[in-house]
């Protein structure tokens, strides 16, 4: 009797035991969630709705109210932009003239899909002003990533030179990058695609003519075309440090040559290619290193006498993400760094409008908030403010601190914790190009009544 008892406790105990190891998982989701709840960043968890809007404005996290262009200084501010718009509203109504943008950044830049979808958008606001491509570099030879709407092919063996690396060993100018060759002859083929090789609709760009900035200065190579039988003029310019080529008739694609004259050669350095067209439109330059800092900026010794060549209407700035995420960040040095960018910027195109991009939010590698964001964007609004610029406050459209997770959470941003996707990218074009194209329906309103009274 005893024994059938024992039994029976046993077996009670051990189908109690089955059931708690059942019910462990339930109640640790519920254990869970009720941490969730009580965390400060439990509002990161949340799945966020979507809005009846168009199809770049349809999450409810973006602050669309921030998403503008404003002046620290509102009246010398909007003087500066004068120029800028003035020569926006002559293409607009009359179809003349060429409005050319430079944007400077680092790897959200890069890849060309944010500033390249501006670029589409520019141009499907004034189809029949086609424009031009503008400054290149093709990053293939760097063995890194570039824009997704032009194709490079080449040969030879290319060393690297990054203003991000202490391993540059020549000269960089704009683009922030060189490539370097010892080869005694290499080619490059640069191929312009349009619709049908993305699978999101892009403008097909063409040129008329071609400036290769390289060390002109040195004659130990030449630049020629590979393809001789195409109609052209060819033109030198050392002290500037370029080789440009003329065409008669517009092409999409062209492949050159470089060719070591004697044995006793150093290197040819190639610095990147202008694409330019004498049709009316935009310009958009779209320059940005992996990685880059303000201060890897001020390492490119020819960043000034480049951009002089490229004569920018408008100067955009994203630069600051990957100074912030330092561990050792100084606010203050940021802001002497950048003030050290513009000396050089202002004194090349001294003309030109500029527009600050506030960091975008990101978080550290434990997902925790990257603080250091907020500093760097008091930073940038003062430098704003000193120099007449305008801001367009990234961060606060996005949703301010801690947004990046609802990025990810839409399926928008990555899980570096740092870039977006590529829908977000586009995204962030979609907002940009709504906010300048704001500024400049706010400018024309504002003219309009002035000139009417």
């Amino acid at each position: 009797m005893l024994k059938q008892v024992t039994r029976s406790l046993h077996r009670t105990k051990f189908w109690l035991f089955a059931l708690s190891l059942l019910l462990m998982p339930i109640a640790g989701l519920r254990a869970a969630d009720r941490l969730v709840s009580l965390s400060p960043t439990s509002y990161t968890k949340r799945k966020p709705s979507l809005k009846k809007e168009p199809s770049h404005k349809r999450y409810d996290f973006i602050r669309y109210s921030s998403n503008r262009l404003f002046f620290p200084n509102q009246a010398s501010g909007l003087a500066s932009f004068h120029r800028f718009f003035e020569k926006v509203n002559s293409l607009q109504h009359h179809a003349t003239g060429k409005v050319r943008i430079v944007h400077f950044g680092g790897s959200h830049v890069q890849a060309d899909v944010w500033t390249g979808q501006v670029r589409r958008r520019l141009r499907e606001w004034k189809p029949e002003c086609e424009g031009e491509r503008g400054f290149i570099f093709p990053q293939k030879l760097a063995r890194s990533n570039g824009s997704p709407n032009f194709r490079v092919n080449y040969t030879g063996h290319w060393r690297a030179h990054r203003h991000t690396k202490h391993t540059a060993h020549v000269p960089v100018g704009v683009s922030g990058v060189a490539v370097s060759t010892t080869d005694s002859l290499a080619e490059l083929e640069i191929i312009l695609t349009g619709n049908g090789w993305l699978d999101y609709p892009y403008p097909q760009y063409v040129f008329k003519q071609v400036k290769v900035f390289h060390n002109a200065e040195d004659t130990s190579y030449i630049v020629r075309l590979a393809d001789t039988t195409l109609h052209h003029q060819c033109f030198i310019n050392r002290a500037a440090g370029y080789t440009a080529f003329t065409f008669d008739e517009p092409l999409s694609s062209v492949r050159l040559e470089f060719v070591r004259q004697h044995h006793l050669a150093s290197e040819f350095v190639l610095r990147g290619l202008l694409l330019e067209h004498d049709r009316p439109g935009f310009s958009y330059s779209a320059i940005g290193v992996n990685g880059a800092t303000v201060r890897s900026y001020l390492h490119c010794t020819l960043l000034g006498k480049e951009l002089a060549l490229l004569n920018p209407d408008l100067i955009v700035f994203s630069i600051g993400v990957n100074d912030t995420r330092g561990k050792y960040f100084n606010a203050k040095k940021f802001e002497e760094e950048y003030e050290q960018l513009l000396q050089v910027v202002k004194s090349a195109a001294p003309h030109a409008a500029i527009i600050f991009i506030t960091n975008s939010d990101n978080l550290t590698r434990r997902s925790a908030p990257n603080v250091n964001t907020l500093s760097a964007r008091d930073a940038i609004l003062r430098l704003a403010q000193r120099h007449n610029a305008a801001v367009w406050d990234m961060f606060e459209v996005m949703g301010g601190l801690r947004s990046f997770a609802y990025w990810q959470q839409a399926k928008l941003a990555k899980r570096d914790r740092v870039h977006f996707n590529r829908d977000g990218y586009l995204l962030l074009g979609n907002l940009f190009f709504d906010a300048l194209l704001s500024a400049y329906d706010s400018y024309r309103d504002t003219e309009f009544a002035v000139t009417k009274h």
